[in-house]
């Protein structure tokens, strides 16, 4: 508003307001000239307005400052002029007052460039944009963040008019990169924050903290992803010095465990059944690993572990030990994570360490002739007893133990199991009675044999054989004695053949003076079978009663090969009583 007034004491014409402010809209008049002469009276107030759009530079200044001028004449045509001031009485320049609100924003983002899960080296880009939240250009633009091991932050875009000056239209876009460290990993995240500093238009500092949007100062966050794994390997190596596997030999595994995630695990403890109760308990020890001895399964170390174990006799019969270790250790949340042990770190299997078995088997077999009748030579229908020796001389346990005798049935058995080295003499054993073929051999001579089972179902044998000498009296001159006197005084009781019995394969008859028979017998000998003078027949004399005196006829028969001269024999036989 632009108010004129004539000061002095004559009436001006041809007033004209001027100001030079750049953008002011025309001036326009708008009350004051009373009378409508066109000349501005000693008593007139003239009243002019104008409007101004302020523009940032106004801004920036914190003022729009001008001053107007107003030249009119007077009555002798002489040109009379004031610059405007605040007031009649100064020639004050008008200074209207802008409000300053400096403001500056800062929002900080990150992307993560990995695979399936965070890998050290892995790179972060974070993106820093810068916006001018106030009304006043900001200089002096300068990005900072205390993130170790980050890169150099590079100005990438936003300066449109390349003034150096952020306007208040303008969006600065900064990026760096950060390189995730192993430290990030274990901590599930990489938290920070950004600050932006510039100065305003009065070189006054003005700073924000950055957030994840232009509304909040929270820090920013780039969440890790954590793969706790581990890995236990398990291998056995078999220590015996002999061609196969004994009971007492030993077998030294090593495990070897390994972090197959990306934190280090803590509390790592490996166990194994093989090593426990019932078992013989052996301890699992830690051989090395460490590295820098923090107690940590770290990334890039490897743990080794020894335990040594002795072979018995169920692992042999096997043919192998196969077991699984376990491992167990917390990752850095405290979370439990374990595996099997395997062959390799990508599988699972049990570990197997094959043992070499032998079958084998042995008989002895023995043979002692027991005469019976103590009369140190063999007779027919004395004995032999047999006795049968197993031994297991394989490395495996044998089982179902049987012995096969075609000479003569085995007593006792079978041997449920028999282990190796183990021997057998009590379960089996046999009796034969010798024959005449026997005696004229002079000798019995027979072959046995073992059979046994092996864990596999194979059936393993071995043969056994033996002679044994019949100690034997030459036999005398065959003679047939024709006397007979019964009367139990020791004396010619019974009907004497001497030497019969080295032919039992005979047959003896004696008849009455009437052709009766009246005894017979097969395999006739002077003891259990002999003739006594008790009647066999059935027609004149009762069986069982005794023969009268009287003279008797007897024959001899022998059938085979064998025979003391001839193969019949006759005679009168004389009985008295």
């Amino acid at each position: 508003t632009f108010t004129v007034t004539n000061e002095g004491n004559v009436t001006l014409s041809n007033v004209v307001v001027t100001d030079p402010l750049p953008g002011l809209s025309p001036i326009t008049f708008v009350s004051g000239d009373t009378n409508n002469d066109g000349n501005l009276d000693i008593d007139e107030v003239w009243v002019y307005t104008a409007t101004y759009a302020v523009t940032q530079a106004d801004i920036d200044a914190g003022e729009v400052v001008n001053q107007a001028t107003v030249v009119a004449q007077d009555t002798n045509g002489d040109s009379v002029s004031d610059l405007s001031g605040t007031t009649i009485n100064n020639d004050d320049q008008t200074i209207v007052e802008l409000c300053q609100d400096a403001q500056i924003a800062i929002v900080k983002e990150g992307d993560i460039d990995s695979g399936d899960c965070t890998a050290v080296g892995d790179v972060i880009t974070y993106t820093f944009t810068v916006t001018n939240e106030g009304n006043v250009t900001l200089s002096n633009v300068v990005v900072t963040d205390p993130l170790p091991g980050l890169s150099t932050i590079t100005f990438v875009s936003g300066d449109t008019n390349n003034d150096g000056n952020l306007d208040i239209d303008e969006v600065w876009v900064y990026t760096a990169t950060y390189a995730v460290t192993q430290a990030d990993i274990d901590a599930g995240e990489v938290v920070n924050q950004a600050t932006v500093v510039a100065e305003d238009t009065n070189g006054d500092p003005v700073s924000d903290l950055s957030g994840t949007t232009i509304n909040n100062d929270d820090p920013t966050i780039i969440e890790l992803c954590q793969d706790a794994q581990i890995a236990l390997v398990k291998t056995g190596v078999f220590l015996g010095e002999g061609d196969c596997a004994e009971v007492g030999d030993q077998i030294n595994y090593t495990f070897t465990v390994t972090n197959q995630g990306n934190v280090p695990l803590s509390d790592v403890l490996v166990t194994d059944p093989m090593f426990e109760a019932p078992n013989p308990i052996v301890s699992i020890d830690f051989v090395g690993g460490d590295d820098n001895n923090n107690g940590l399964l770290d990334i890039d170390e490897v743990w080794v572990y020894t335990a040594n174990y002795v072979i018995i006799q169920d692992d042999i019969d096997a043919g192998e030990v196969i077991n699984q270790a376990l491992v167990e250790a917390l990752d850095v949340n405290g979370d439990l994570v374990s595996d099997l042990s395997g062959t390799a770190i990508d599988n699972d299997n049990p570990t197997i360490v094959d043992l070499c078995q032998q079958t084998g088997i042995a008989l002895e077999k023995t043979g002692v002739f027991d005469d019976n009748n103590g009369d140190g030579s063999a007779q027919v229908g004395e004995t032999i007893t047999y006795s049968f020796t197993v031994t297991n001389t394989g490395s495996i346990t044998l089982y179902n133990i049987t012995i096969d005798d075609p000479l003569v049935p085995v007593q006792g058995g079978p041997i449920v199991s028999l282990a190796p080295g183990e021997s057998d003499s009590t379960t089996f054993t046999a009796v034969y009675v010798i024959t005449q073929q026997d005696l004229d051999a002079g000798e019995v001579y027979n072959e046995a044999t073992v059979f046994g089972d092996d864990i596999f179902g194979n059936t393993i044998q071995a043969d056994d054989d033996e002679v044994v000498v019949l100690p034997q009296v030459l036999p005398g001159v065959f003679e047939i004695f024709n006397g007979i006197t019964p009367n139990n005084d020791g004396l010619n009781d019974y009907f004497r053949i001497d030497g019969i019995e080295n032919y039992p394969n005979n047959n003896v008859q004696i008849f009455n003076r009437w052709g009766v028979l009246v005894f017979e017998r097969d395999n006739y000998n002077n003891a259990e079978n002999a003739f006594r003078g008790v009647s066999e027949g059935r027609v004149t004399v009762k069986k069982g009663d005794l023969l009268p005196t009287g003279t008797y006829y007897y024959i001899i028969r022998f059938f085979g090969d064998e025979n003391p001269g001839q193969n019949n024999y006759s005679g009168y036989l004389y009985l008295n009583r």
